[in-house]
């Protein structure tokens, strides 16, 4: 039976984290249930990885990401929408759609402990795949540690395959070519 390097890699991260949370068992969960629980997660998440590695496959020319956050009327708020719909307006695809479309759901945070790792990896992946010209929108506010600026800007920067980088200033709509 052939077990990929990148299968038993993330399996072993996977239970890894399972292993160093700080948790303690008679305080959250009986015993029985946390460990059934906490291995569908992981067995969930070990799919989820596999999926992205071998399905996300982002169009040329359309890859667009987003960080951060910009003022409004009732406070900051993502930009995530302003990335959504500037990625509609010029036929391009963010990653949760790209995700989606490519059959791949990325459980909720409430749901898995894994959530966020998947994320990361999906963006890592997305940025590593991606080719041509690709775009950021960003959020005058981003979060220390972002994945943008951790992640995928280092990726993108990197990829040879990627011949621009675009980022888009959500706030004041400036564009500066980074790539």
């Amino acid at each position: 039976m052939f077990i990929s390097k990148v299968f038993v890699l993330l399996f072993a991260l996977l239970v890894g984290s399972a292993l160093a949370a700080p948790v303690r068992i008679e305080r959250s969960l009986g015993e029985p249930q946390l460990s059934t629980r906490g291995i569908g997660q992981m067995a969930q998440a070990a799919g989820v990885a596999i999926k992205i590695k071998k399905n996300l496959k982002p169009t040329k020319g359309k890859s667009v990401f987003w960080s951060g956050s910009r003022p409004s009327k009732n406070g900051p708020v993502s930009v995530e929408k302003d990335a959504e719909r500037y990625a509609k307006a010029k036929g391009k695809e963010v990653l949760a759609p790209t995700l989606q479309k490519q059959g791949i759901n990325i459980p909720a945070q409430k749901d898995s402990p894994y959530s966020y790792k998947l994320w990361k990896y999906a963006s890592k992946v997305y940025a590593q795949r991606t080719s041509g010209s690709a775009h950021a929108v960003l959020g005058s506010t981003r979060r220390p540690g972002n994945i943008y600026d951790t992640i995928e800007k280092p990726e993108l920067m990197k990829n040879k395959k990627v011949t621009k980088l675009t980022e888009h200033n959500a706030e004041t709509g400036k564009k500066t070519v980074v790539k």
